[in-house]
């Protein structure tokens, strides 16, 4: 799949991840998304319509990718290691689940990237390559951590269509 093609979240769910993910040992899944009301229910129901109850584990940020490369901010509070916080509940969830992939579900009209990098829906285009930077960003930070992950997936939601961006391998 290109990074130009477009499909609905569950199609993207059931065909890059509900078939290894609902045979597999444990918990194979570890989907992060941001904390944004709109997103935590729709994706929560498609992974149950997929049969996916039960292998997975859901991590919250702001942000998504942007809460794992999200260190400090400059405007109080300064004080934010989300990305630390994000890479040692990744750990557990490897060690007690046998988490061998992650979903990184990243949104349009994000608040977290307004707020901390100044990028809003008024140009799709910008938006887009500032989910895709953070994103492999996120990726590169997870998988030097965690070079045993089998596959990180990274989409942009709305969940009538999703824009995949970037993956590993």
């Amino acid at each position: 799949m290109s990074e130009h093609d477009q499909m609905d979240f569950e199609s993207y769910v059931a065909k890059h991840i509900a078939p290894d993910a609902s045979k597999a040992a444990g918990v194979p899944i570890l989907m992060l998304q941001c904390m944004d009301s709109r997103y935590p229910h729709r994706t929560l129901q498609t992974m149950d319509s997929l049969g996916l109850r039960g292998k997975y584990d859901q991590l919250i940020l702001p942000g998504a990718s942007l809460g794992v490369v999200l260190r400090e901010r400059t405007e109080p509070p300064k004080k934010l290691d989300w990305q630390s916080s994000f890479l040692d509940q990744l750990g557990v969830a490897i060690d007690l689940h046998q988490v061998s992939e992650v979903l990184i579900l990243d949104h349009r009209d994000c608040g977290a990237y307004k707020v901390f990098l100044g990028v809003t829906a008024d140009d799709p285009k910008a938006e887009k390559d500032a989910h895709i930077r953070k994103c492999q960003e996120a990726i590169g930070i997870i998988i030097q951590r965690f070079p045993q992950l089998r596959k990180v997936h990274s989409l942009l939601l709305p969940i009538e269509s999703v824009d995949p961006l970037v993956s590993w391998p």
